[in-house]
């Protein structure tokens, strides 16, 4: 996969634009905000916040009719998604996600962002693979 960060110097955040492999002249993509190297672990309260405001925005979504409830696994203190109920311009079905672990012994984990599930859809790949 190759992966674009764009981070602001200094910044707590960084977002980080993914393209997968090519499959049938086709690449899926995603994009997620996580945490910078070095930056402060996200704690139980902002969890708590930012797993509120994800239902908030979560709840508008579904009112319109195009998404629909989606949530991967529970592997973290967090997760929780939503995903289109249709399929994008490129034909994929898209999710967004909000992942974030504050239970481990290791460092938090936080990662949040949208990404085309299926490696069958996609478009024209746009970054450069080996």
């Amino acid at each position: 996969m190759a992966e674009q960060p764009w981070e602001v110097p200094g910044s707590r955040f960084v977002v980080v634009e993914a393209e997968y492999p090519p499959d049938g002249g086709k690449s899926r993509r995603s994009c997620k905000l996580e945490l910078a190297q070095g930056a402060e672990p996200i704690s139980t309260e902002e969890e708590k916040l930012l797993r509120a405001t994800f239902f908030v925005e979560r709840n508008d979504l579904l009112s319109t009719g195009r998404h629909e409830y989606w949530n991967p696994d529970p592997l973290f203190s967090t997760n929780l998604g939503i995903r289109l109920a249709g399929n994008n311009p490129y034909g994929c079905r898209v999710v967004s996600f909000l992942d974030i672990d504050t239970r481990s012994h290791s460092q938090s984990f936080f990662q949040t962002g949208s990404a085309e599930q299926d490696a069958a859809c996609g478009a024209a790949p746009r970054f450069t693979h080996p």
